[in-house]
Parts: C-alpha cells; sequence; structure tokens
C-alpha cells in the first residue's frame, strides 16, 4: 500500500514528532531544564550559506551574544529538516546565547536549503571540517565546542581527528563508531532501526509505504529477496541501502574504506576532553561505548562515560521499578554545563565514569569501564519441568550427570515477534524492557526459570550464554532473551542475544560453513547491562531462533541473508547435561 495525501501528511507528521524528540539535546525545547548560568546577554540571530566541501553552499543558522566578542560557541550539523522554515526559532540557540555561549547549527548537503545532494554519511567529513575551520576564522569566535545526538553526533566523531586549535571539546551521544557493530550482529542485519531509517530518510525519489503503528513497514522488512525491496515495493534504488545489507563481513572492503573506516580509527587521534553519553536500550549503545573506550589514555583521563537507562529518544525504560532516580541525569543541563566549562570558563574536565543500575534505581561512578565484575554467576540448563511453571524447565546450579536434549521447529514463515528489546527503534511500544508473555508461550519458545534468589544479584557488563545445538539445514540462528520474574510471576526482559551458526563465536570473522546434524558449541553475548535482580525473584532464560525485527529473520539457509529468495523449516536440538554444559553465565558486583 503506498501513500494518499492523508497518509502522507501522517507520515511528515511522525517525522516531524521524530525530529523533536531526536533533537531535545540538540535544539532544547524542554522549558524545564535550567542552567547555572543566568541568561545576561540579548542576542542575536543571523543566517548564512557557508561553503562546504566541494564548494557547495550550506545553510547555517548562528546565534550570538549581542556585543563585540569574541564569544566561545558550540557547533552542531543536522540533517534533519522535516517542516524546517527560516527564521529565529531554535530554542536552545537563542537560550545558549542569552548566557554568553555562541550556537551554529548547519543542515547536511542536501537538507534543509542547503545545496547539493544528501547521501547519508558520505560528505560529513568534508563539510564539518569545512564549517569548523571557516567559524574559527571568524573575528567573533573565541573558542569552540562540538556536539550532537545520533546522526547529529555522527557530524562530530567523523571530524575529531582533524580540529583547529580553536576547539576544545566534544559532547556527543547515540552514536556508534563501528558502523558495522551497529548494524550487524553475527550476520543477521538490525532491520527495526536500519531498513526502517533508511525508508524514512531517503532521498531518492521512493514511494513512501504505509506506517502502520504496531508493525511498521514489517512487509517491507520481510520481503525477499531483501536486496532488491527498495525497486520492487518502494519504486527506486537505494545503493548505499544495498551496500549495507550485502557486507555482512566485519573484514568486507566496504566497512574498511572511506568514510567507515575514518570514523572508527579516529577516537584513539582525538587530543581533546569528549562526553559520550550512551543509552542502556539504545540501538547505538555498543558502538557509543567503544568511542570511549577507544580513546587513547591521555585523553580518557579527561573524558566522560555516561550511561543511563533511556532509549534513543531519552525516554526512560524500564518503568516497571519506579526509577525515580534514572532522570536525575538531564542531558539539555548536561550539555550546557559541560560545554560552557570546557569552551567559555576553559577548565580541564576529569574523568569520569556514570553509571545508572536499573532496579537499584541508583546512579554510580567508576574509574573505568567496563566495571570489574566480582564473580559470575552460572546456572545451567536442565531438563527438569519447573514445577512451578510447567511449561518451563529449571535453571540449576549444577549441571545435569545425564545428557538429554530439547527439540523445537523453527519456521522462518512465523517468527518469534520482538517483545522488548535494546536495538529496536521504529517499534517504538516493543522497545526497551517490557512484560513478557508467559513461559513456553510458543513451541519454539523454550523456557527456563532459577530457583528463588536468596541474594541480589547486581549483573555489571555482558551476559553470556553457551549452547550445544545441532540442526537439519546448513545454517540457522539461535537467541536467547533473559528476565527477571517477580514474586507474582510477571516477568520484564533483561537482555537479548543471538548468534547464527555461520558465525557462531566469532561475530567479526568471515562466515563459516556448518554441516547439517553436528553437534557444535555456540557462544553469545548480550551487550553489557547494569540491572540489581532483587532477593526473592528469579532468572528467566527463553531459548528460540527469531526475533523479528529487531533482527533479520534466518532463511536457514546458508549465504548473505538479503540474498536469500525463500525460507524452509529447521530442526533445533539443544544438548544438555552430561558432557555438554549448556549454561547461562552473569557478570556481577555487589555493592
Amino acid at each position: 500500500m503506498y501513500y494518499t495525501l492523508k497518509n502522507k501528511r501522517i507520515f511528515l507528521l511522525f517525522a516531524s514528532m521524530y525530529f523533536l524528540l531526536l533533537t531535545t539535546s540538540l535544539y532544547g525545547q524542554r522549558s524545564s531544564t535550567s542552567y547555572s548560568v543566568e541568561p545576561t546577554y540579548e542576542y542575536v540571530y543571523s543566517e548564512q550559506m557557508v561553503t562546504g566541501g566541494d564548494e557547495y553552499n550550506l545553510f547555517t543558522r548562528i546565534y550570538l551574544p549581542k556585543g563585540d566578542g569574541p564569544w566561545p560557541v558550540v557547533i552542531t550539523r543536522t540533517p534533519y529538516a522535516f517542516g524546517r522554515t527560516s527564521g529565529d526559532n531554535i530554542t536552545q540557540g537563542q537560550e545558549y546565547a542569552k548566557r554568553g555561549l555562541g550556537y551554529i547549527v548547519q543542515y547536511c548537503r542536501g537538507k534543509g536549503g542547503s545545496e547539493g545532494t544528501y547521501k547519508p554519511n558520505e560528505f560529513e567529513r568534508a563539510d564539518g571540517i569545512a564549517l569548523v575551520n571557516w567559524a574559527a576564522a571568524q573575528p567573533w569566535c573565541k573558542s569552540i565546542g562540538i556536539f550532537g545526538s545520533s546522526y547529529t553526533a555522527l557530524t562530530g566523531w567523523i571530524i575529531a581527528d582533524k580540529l583547529p586549535e580553536k576547539v576544545k571539546g566534544l559532547y556527543l551521544s547515540h552514536y556508534g563508531v563501528d558502523r558495522f557493530i551497529s548494524i550487524y550482529k553475527d550476520g543477521l542485519f538490525r532491520q527495526d532501526i536500519l531498513s526502517g531509517w533508511a525508508i524514512d530518510n531517503a532521498e531518492e525519489p521512493i514511494k513512501k509505504p504505509y506506517r502502520d503503528s504496531k508493525n511498521p513497514y514489517y512487509e517491507q522488512y520481510r520481503y525477499m529477496p531483501q536486496k532488491t525491496m527498495d525497486v520492487d515495493l518502494l519504486g527506486a534504488e537505494l545503493p548505499w541501502y544495498r551496500d549495507w545489507i550485502t557486507n555482512t563481513n566485519y573484514n568486507d572492503e566496504y566497512w574498511n574504506q572511506g568514510y567507515w573506516s575514518q570514523l572508527k580509527n579516529i577516537p584513539p587521534k582525538i587530543n581533546i576532553p569528549v562526553t559520550i553519553v550512551a543509552g542502556l536500550y539504545d540501538h547505538h549503545m555498543e558502538g557509543t561505548i567503544l568511542g570511549y573506550e577507544k580513546l587513547n589514555d591521555e585523553t580518557r583521563k579527561q573524558s566522560r562515560l555516561v550511561l543511563g537507562s533511556w532509549n534513543h529518544s531519552f525516554g526512560i525504560t524500564p518503568t516497571q521499578h519506579s526509577p525515580e532516580h534514572a532522570s536525575d541525569f538531564d542531558i539539555n543541563k548536561d550539555q550546557f554545563e559541560w560545554l560552557y566549562s570546557v569552551v567559555a570558563k576553559e577548565t580541564i574536565p576529569k574523568g569520569e565514569v556514570k553509571v545508572y543500575f536499573i532496579e537499584e534505581d541508583k546512579w554510580m561512578s567508576f574509574d573505568s569501564w567496563p566495571v570489574k565484575s566480582e564473580n559470575v554467576e552460572t546456572y545451567y540448563f536442565t531438563k527438569q519441568i519447573n514445577q512451578d511453571e510447567p511449561k518451563a524447565y529449571i535453571l540449576d546450579k549444577t549441571n545435569e550427570a545425564q545428557k538429554e536434549k530439547i527439540t523445537y521447529v523453527y519456521d522462518p514463515q512465523n517468527p518469534v515477534i520482538s517483545n522488548g528489546g535494546e536495538t529496536l527503534f521504529n517499534s517504538t511500544d516493543k522497545r526497551g524492557s517490557k512484560l513478557q508473555k508467559e513461559p513456553g508461550y510458543r513451541d519454539d519458545v523454550i523456557s527456563f526459570i532459577s530457583p528463588v534468589l536468596k541474594n541480589n544479584l547486581t549483573i555489571a557488563g555482558k551476559i553470556a550464554v553457551k549452547l550445544n545445538v545441532s540442526t537439519d539445514v546448513d545454517d540457522t540462528c539461535f537467541a536467547f532473551t533473559v528476565s527477571e520474574v517477580m514474586p507474582d510471576g510477571l516477568a520484564y526482559n533483561i537482555r537479548s542475544g543471538i548468534t547464527t551458526l555461520a558465525y557462531r563465536n566469532n561475530s567479526l570473522g568471515n562466515r563459516q560453513t556448518y554441516t547439517p546434524n553436528d553437534i557444535v558449541e555456540i557462544n553469545i553475548e548480550t551487550l553489557p547491562i547494569t540491572w540489581n535482580v532483587k532477593a526473592g525473584n528469579r532468572i528467566r532464560v527463553d531459548i528460540s531462533s527469531s526475533n523479528f525485527p529487531e533482527y533479520s529473520i534466518h532463511s536457514n539457509y546458508a549465504g548473505i541473508w538479503s540474498l536469500q529468495t525463500k525460507t524452509r523449516v529447521a530442526n533445533q536440538v539443544v544438548y544438555i547435561g552430561g558432557e555438554y554444559e549448556s549454561k547461562i553465565s552473569i557478570s556481577i558486583i555487589k555493592f
């Protein structure tokens, strides 16, 4: 189904709302934010076409305090121009300038009145370097800070190794510095964010499909072969999207040349302080944290990592534990205060790792990241029936002496639908931590539940699952979800993990072969999580073979997922007990 005029208006309204949510930190629309610096200046607003790379002129908004200057200024660049009209209408720019901090925002090439054609990511380095050098050369510019969130953070990262001396700090949130790991997990594409983003942001003349609020673009996500979905369903080829969905190996040339190669090699070269903000349920979390980890030692001593319990739009999640203090960190206020301190006061900041623990409802500071675990809690998968939940097996502290196996059938035409997740985006009502369905609610969802915890289980890091498995096809997928079960039996997801036999135990390697019916060991890790599971609750693990649309559906055929034209059923076997130590390992600390 394609857009009617009404549907088009609905889409544009949604896009505008998304832009507003995404850029809460960028444009500061929340009037409740209070800064420690009082407004003491009037401000002057101007618009200018600033020459970028390749001599294209780019529409640039400039807010300056009224007076002679020179002034400290902050800069960002954005492709998001839904509903943009010229004029003095950016609240954050006004508020910054009133407090003595100039503010510049430029629209990316081909967007918001800027000349040229927009191609995602391609021109941001050349255009960004041109803008920063232009600003540094202005007589009213004393010093510079760079900020951004999501794509606008990319425009900061991509130039961070080639900055003029006037740039004193970077404040970047919600964007990964290694594009491959933000896109793929063991050959499986993160469709809910990336296929959806491609459809929403393509400048090519595509026919925008109807966007169902509950199942946005699921028809497009499931289309086979995905490589031709753009032409077959949207009416125009998206060459950059085709690059994303066909280069499934970390070592593929596409990810190791041009701007993607530059991006992942920039963090160690940065020599000014950086604040990096990540969300536990943001799809960019892994790559955002990697940006901090890859900083050189000297830069890290003056840099910050802030890890909070929110999604990509800074919406607090989960909410079932009354997270009163999760919002104690105000991204708008923190951004201003840090930039003002570094750029206006020229203060040398101190390094910090600030982390929020779910359910404990507490922020904690650490000297480094990852947080050093003090112990590992291990549970083994068994075939013992859980007496309280007859559709679930028991997670036990000891491995069963006798070898057993559990079987189920995975049909790609009937995938397990994501219900809560850490890398969802377009499926807004499904992202984060959500109430789970009952154990074993499908025949292809195998549930295991631990005994009641006698002590708190404070998770600080990745959760790892080791499975011994076989299947009757030449490639397939295995997935799991870890949840916390409350005394009333309600369960909420903590983290999920997924892998394929093609990339088993080697996420960043090349595709491997698998011989049907061979028993192999697979090790799957989740993204890091900081969550204090309370004594009196239980741990639940659900094993399945799909998690759609968070990840693309595995066809059960070997090869590149986007080239597959058909699916087939796979008969899955999980081996437990005896010589097979299928288990879950949880890194923990103690408060």
